[in-house]
């Protein structure tokens, strides 16, 4: 992908009904071993490992990428989550670290002259962002509230902290169905 295509106009038509989904991370400690998981519904999910050493933020950014690499362009799709973080990298931060899509990510510096923790990870899923239908909500974590976003994000929490539980005890881990349209 050129620096060019990150941030281009062009929108995929949309031909499918609203997916909805929650993406979550985990580590253990944090940082520590580390996994992000999306979640539609049982059938259709999806939970990683995350390389080495890294956090349940980087779980997160990882669950978002997975998410949409298996979802159509074509699919709207609502982002149930819980960190603002992973989520303003993507959408928010990632258009004044790439001055508009001029620089590349390995350049990118934050506003306190550091540079940029994830940029390759959060340029890709910038990539993956361009000319879909996305919207976004965020939910409190670890809480007993019962509205339907607040229990996706439950199960995709959940996902994640296995995956981290299973790397702990030097098994498989469960990686879910994947996308399952």
């Amino acid at each position: 992908m050129t620096q060019d295509a990150l941030f281009a106009d062009e929108v995929v038509p949309v031909t499918g009904a609203l997916v909805v989904a929650a993406t979550d991370g985990s580590a253990r400690p944090n940082p520590g071993r580390a996994a992000g998981a999306w979640y539609v519904d049982a059938d259709c999910w999806q939970a990683l490992a995350v390389e080495g050493i890294s956090t349940n933020n980087v779980g997160e950014l990882v669950a978002i990428r997975a998410l949409l690499e298996a979802v159509p362009a074509d699919r709207p799709l609502h982002v149930v989550y819980d960190s603002t973080y992973a989520q303003k990298c993507v959408t928010t931060w990632v258009h004044s670290w790439s001055r508009g899509g001029r620089v590349p990510p390995e350049r990118w510096v934050t506003k306190e002259g550091g540079l940029v923790k994830n940029a390759e990870l959060v340029a890709s899923i910038a990539g993956l962002l361009v000319g879909r239908r996305v919207t976004w909500s965020k939910v409190k974590s670890h809480t007993t509230l019962t509205t339907p976003e607040h229990l996706l994000n439950r199960e995709a929490d959940a996902l994640a902290a296995a995956v981290v539980a299973a790397l702990h005890a030097g098994t498989a881990p469960v990686t879910g169905s994947g996308w399952t349209g």
